[in-house]
Order: structure tokens, then sequence, then C-alpha cells
């Protein structure tokens, strides 16, 4: 196009550099110039066009604004707290941890059972409260060794006793497989044996008999233990009968009839009497005291205690009911570690039988304390050398023949009162004659060690109790 030009005055076409138009004659420098100003205009748009299109292109070619960064530490925390907070889920529904759970609700009865266990039973399930699995957490609360063994079988997968075991009850969160412990109705019929007998569970009345019917079952219940107890009136005295049981699944029988009976506790003279942890009374002089006509329910225990060296010992529990049923009217509890009068009787009798032939029986001084080291054992033999020596007594024997109390003396000791018959068979100028006599030894000492009751020491004796003299001359 610049290779164009024409006259501004007449129009015609002129070459390009001409000064003059060739039609008219007009000058043509500033159309030159003009021309040659635009050649360079248009030069200078397209060079400043194309700087523009390369600009629009850079600015086209930049990456774009980062995102805004506290909206990443919010996103980064969220993910965050759902990863941590699945963790920890998977971690707290792990099968160990929630069975460590239950057992620990199930040792504390201080902590919601509820929420741990299930039961196939539909009239169980709908008593499912906090207070209705009071009685089954008192029971392993007080047996620990139970709920030991009852978390080893739960843990093999295994049913305890017939009534708990540990089963997937849904899951929590959707993921975390949730379990419980699957828990078996229990059952009980209460029994009595008269019209009018009240019958309380744990304190609440639930019945009352009729002379149409003296049992009442009671269920379902959680298995666990539950005090029962019946109270009415027999000839106008009111008796009540108590009776603790620990129920499992399945039924039971639990009998509250209404009975007395006599029966005498026997101990250590002056001992305290306890009769259900009540104090009763006191052993006499001879070591008795005697309950007539008295109400026996089958929870009821009786225990003695002494005091000894500023210390209270007491006996162990004794069922009155079970050694009523098996006839024995009189009831000696016994203290633990402490000999028997019976078990002293024979100790006793052994040492002094056995001492009789001197040291050639060795397996008497295995009955003392010390073996031949001990000094009753050494006296004893001295004693019966005095009669080997006699010249008068032609044989002898010594027969304990009543074991007079046993008192405790501190843990695994006692002191023993006893007394000893000896027969002597003498000879003389005057002829042969028989002497009896019987003494009291009234503190020895026996011990228990290594689970066996050895003779500390035998007592000492003063004078004869009584002596009896006879003529074989006769």
């Amino acid at each position: 196009m610049a290779e164009e030009m024409f006259c501004p005055k007449c129009g015609t076409k002129v070459k390009v550099g001409e000064v003059f138009c060739p039609n008219c004659g007009s000058k043509l420098n500033q159309t030159a110039e003009a021309s040659v100003s635009n050649e360079k205009n248009e030069a200078k748009n397209t060079i400043s066009n194309e700087s523009d299109q390369k600009l629009q292109r850079s600015a086209t070619a930049q990456p774009k604004k980062p995102l805004n960064k506290n909206l990443l530490i919010a996103l980064a925390a969220v993910l965050v707290v759902l990863v941590g907070g699945y963790l920890g889920l998977k971690d707290y529904y792990q099968p160990q941890k929630q069975l460590d759970r239950i057992i620990s609700a199930l040792g504390d009865s201080d902590k919601n059972l509820a929420k741990y266990v299930k039961t196939d039973d539909p009239t169980l399930q709908n008593k499912l409260t906090e207070k209705n699995l009071k009685p089954t957490q008192k029971y392993f609360e007080s047996n620990r060794q139970d709920l030991a063994e009852l978390k080893s079988s739960l843990q093999q997968g295994s049913e305890y006793n017939n009534t708990y075991s540990i089963e997937q009850s849904g899951n929590a969160w959707l993921f975390f497989p949730r379990y419980k412990m699957n828990v078996k109705a229990a059952y009980v019929t209460l029994s009595s044996n008269h019209a009018g007998v009240a019958f309380y569970q744990d304190g609440k009345k639930i019945w009352t008999t009729t002379s149409g019917s003296y049992s009442k079952k009671v269920g379902p219940l959680f298995p666990g233990k539950y005090t029962f107890k019946s109270v009415g009136k027999i000839s106008g005295r009111k008796l009540v009968n108590t009776s603790t049981n620990t129920l499992t699944s399945g039924a039971q029988d639990v009998s509250l009839k209404l009975r007395i009976a006599t029966f005498t506790i026997k101990g250590s003279q002056g001992a305290d009497v306890y009769l259900n942890g009540k104090k009763a009374g006191k052993l006499d002089n001879e070591g008795k005291l005697k309950f007539k006509d008295y109400p026996i329910s089958n929870d009821l225990k009786a225990y003695i205690a002494i005091k000894v060296s500023g210390q209270t010992l007491k006996s162990s529990s004794v069922d009155i009911k079970d050694r009523l049923a098996y006839g024995y009217s009189d009831i000696t509890p016994a203290f633990k570690g402490v000999v028997s009068k019976s078990d002293a009787e024979e100790l006793l009798g052994s040492a002094f039988s056995g001492a009789e032939s001197g040291t050639e029986d060795s397996s008497t001084a295995d009955l003392f304390v010390g073996q031949e080291n001990n000094s009753s054992y050494n006296d004893l033999l001295k004693f019966y050398d005095s009669f080997k020596t006699n010249d008068n007594v032609e044989d002898y024997t010594a027969e304990v023949s009543k074991i007079n109390s046993v008192t405790p003396a501190g843990k695994n000791k006692a002191t023993v009162s006893y007394s000893v018959k000896y027969t002597f068979n003498n000879t003389g100028d005057s002829g042969d004659s028989t002497k009896v006599q019987q003494f009291t030894y009234p503190n020895a000492e026996i011990v228990k060690q290594n689970g066996d009751y050895k003779i500390k020491t035998i007592g000492v004796t003063n004078s004869a109790d009584w002596e009896k003299n006879y003529s074989n001359d006769d």
C-alpha cells in the first residue's frame, strides 16, 4: 500500500518519490512526507500491537494465585481430628478392652453394669436396669476368684457356669463391633411350712403364704447374691428365717421354714459368743452357753472370741443349721491353727505312752518342738526312769484320761489343760498292791509348725487330784 500514491489536488496516481503532480503540477512533498509519516505510524502501530499481544500472552501465562492459608490449616486440622478420632475409637473398642471394662463394672457395685449386659429372656430384658444388676455385682465384688475365672472363660469364648457368655451386640460408630455380656435368667421357688408367712426379697415384701399354698416362684432374676426372708408367728411367737443365696441360671429352691431348736456353744471359759455377728452371751465356768428353743434360720452362724495378751482372737464361723442337721446339739467353734480337743488328746497320749520306752522309741521325740533337745521331752524320760529304778514298782501305765480345756494363746498356739491317770502295780513286804492316781497338767503348750501340731511343754503338775489304793491279796 505504501507504493501507490495520489495527488491530493486532482487525485491523479503518482509515483513514489515524485515532487510535482504530472497532471496538475501541484507539489507533492507534504503528501510524500505524510505518506512516509503514515508508514512510520503504521509500523509503530504494528509494533505496538505486537507488543500488546505479547504482553497479553505473557499475562495469560502467569500461574494462579495460591489458596487461602487459613483454609488449608483448617482442612488439615479436620483431617487430623478425623484420623485421630478413628484411631482412638478403634483402640477403645478393641475386644479385649471392652471385656476389661465389663469385668471392671462387674466387680464394682458403684459402676453402671447395665450398659454392658444383654439377655435372651425378653421379660428379664425389660428389667435390665442398673439397680436390678446390683445382686450380680455384689456377688463378684466379694468373690474375686470367681470373677477371675469368669474373665478367663470369656476370653476363651467359653460360657461360664452355664450363665455368662460374651456376644457381639451391633456396632459402635458403624465400624466397630460392640460386645456385651449375655446373662441367662434365674428363677427361685421360696417355700415355708405355715400360712400367713411373709416372704421378703432383699428387704422388700413380695408375697404371703396362704392355707392353700406355702410356696412362691420368683423370677426371672439376674443371677447373683440375694437375701430372702420369711417372717411369721407360731404359737404367738414371732419367728424369722433368713437365707442368703447365690443364684445362677435356671430354677432353684430355697426353704424358709420357721423352726426352733436347742443347742449349746462350747469353748474357752469366759469367751464371748456371737450369733450372726451379734454378741449373744459368754461361756460359763465350764465353757458352755445353752440356747433353748432358739429360732433357726438358714443363715444362722456362730463364732466365739477371746482376748489374749490384749488382742481379740476370733474362732472360725460355724453353720448352726448344718450342725443340727447332722445331729449335733453341742457345737464347738474352732480357732484357726489351734489344736482341737481330740487332736490334743491323741498327741499327748502318744507322747506319754511313747516315752515309757525311753530313747529307744525315737519317734516320740518328733512329737515335741526341738525333738531330743526339748526340755519337757527329757523331763518325761527322767520321770519314767525313776519308776524303773524303783524296786517296789513292778510295772506301770500312764493314760491321758481327759482334755479339760483348750485355750487359744495366739496365732497357731494354745494352752491345754489335761489329766493323766497313772496306774502302778507295786510289790513289797506287805504284799502286792495297785495304786491309781490322777494328776492335772493345767498349762501345756501345743503349737502348729509346718502343718503339724507339736508339744512345746507338757506343763507342770503338783499334787494328785485323787488317789486310790487296792490290795491284790484280798
